[in-house]
């Protein structure tokens, strides 16, 4: 067995020990299969591999192969952990030993966890909407003692088709990470600012289900409430009692909604549509009430009633036509945002395994949209 070079690795060992700056861990992660993305509980579930890679200069210079054999009390270990993981999840860690050109050893950690993901859901797009599904890597090591970057030399991966909730969410196969990211340890004597690497996914939720069973019902339930100006104007006691029944019936879509996310203090798109929609009943009820102030002028009632249900109509046209342009240029920002990442993820990936990157016109596109409202 060759024997590396002494002088040169006894240098450079000694170099690296008495270096007072951040010592660096590659990371990289595989989503390696991703269950269920839940959102009313805020969290996703699957199985998650982590590898980190350091430099160890205490094993240079060294001829153990056998990592059994190696006295880990003796070296540096990052003391890394997947926070935002739920409960006890099943994991297994193990190490092993990669051996550089000039003899440098690096220490390679791999932990594979399976369990459930804690992701604070952004849900202002509902349904409409796009969640990361992240897993943040900490160290309880100090800030200046360890610096997280990720991996250079292999990217960091999710494989889609292992993916088991494909019926609801579309899952973007790209990886990005937010360095810099430090979370306050509250939990020791010393408490101390610890450094985090966020590792991202993204899925996109496929509102086809939203679409069809709330939203569109709802528009049929509001369209409805304009049927009540057949009723003569002579039983306005009819007129307020079928109103009243289609407002109930919105209640009742407002709280299927309710349900389908958590307890949340702003709303969404969703509840903006049903809120609308919910409103615009409740006007066509008030009016009904109001119009039998002029009943006494049967000719201007009949007026008014007849430009109150142009006005209804012309309403009822510009809150769809609103809610569509809003839901369209609301939501244009963070898909820019994952545009580009998908671009600097392909590029980086093509780098990386020696390929030319060659931009291929996406296809498609239309059809995939339609899918995500369950037109195809």
């Amino acid at each position: 067995m060759a024997e590396f070079p002494v002088i040169q690795m006894q240098k450079s060992t000694v170099q690296l020990l008495q270096s007072k700056e951040a010592r660096e861990v590659q990371l990289r992660v595989v989503y390696i299969k991703l269950d269920e993305i839940v959102t009313i509980q805020e969290q996703f579930s699957g199985i998650v591999f982590l590898r980190a890679r350091w430099r160890e200069p205490t094993l240079d210079n060294t001829t153990v192969r056998d990592v059994d054999k190696v006295n880990w009390a003796a070296c540096w270990d990052p003391k890394l952990d997947i926070q935002n993981v739920k409960g006890e999840p099943k994991a297994s860690k193990w190490r092993e030993l990669e051996f550089g050109p000039n003899g440098e050893v690096y220490v390679v950690e791999r932990l594979r966890v399976k369990g459930a993901f804690a992701e604070q859901m952004e849900l202002a797009h509902f349904p409409f909407d796009l969640q990361d599904l992240s897993v943040l890597v900490t160290s309880e090591l100090k800030e200046h003692e360890i610096h997280l970057v990720e991996d250079e030399h292999d990217i960091s991966i999710v494989d889609i088709n292992a993916f088991a909730d494909d019926q609801e969410w579309d899952l973007h196969p790209c990886v990005w990470t937010e360095p810099k990211v430090t979370v306050k340890s509250e939990y020791t004597q010393f408490a101390h600012s610890k450094p985090g690497l966020y590792f991202k996914c993204c899925a996109t939720r496929l509102a086809g289900y939203f679409v069809w069973n709330i939203m569109f019902v709802m528009s049929v339930i509001s369209l409805l409430s304009l049927v009540t100006f057949a009723v003569s104007r002579t039983l306005p006691q009819n007129r307020i009692q079928l109103s009243f029944i289609l407002m109930l019936a919105s209640v009742t879509f407002k709280f299927a909604a309710s349900n389908s996310v958590p307890k949340i203090s702003y709303l969404t798109h969703l509840d903006r549509y049903i809120l609308s929609l919910f409103i615009f009943t409740f006007l066509i009820a008030a009016w009904h009430g109001v119009v039998t102030r002029w009943k006494d002028y049967p000719n201007v009632q009949e007026d008014l009633d007849f430009w109150a249900f142009v006005c209804f109509i012309i309403l009822y046209v510009l809150i769809h036509v609103g809610f569509i342009i809003i839901m369209m240029f609301s939501g244009y920002r963070r898909r820019s945002f994952l545009i580009a990442r998908e671009q600097e993820y392909t590029e980086r990936a093509a780098n990386l395994t020696g390929k030319l990157t060659s931009k291929k016109k996406k296809t498609g596109g239309l059809r995939r949209g339609l899918a995500r409202v369950g037109f195809v």
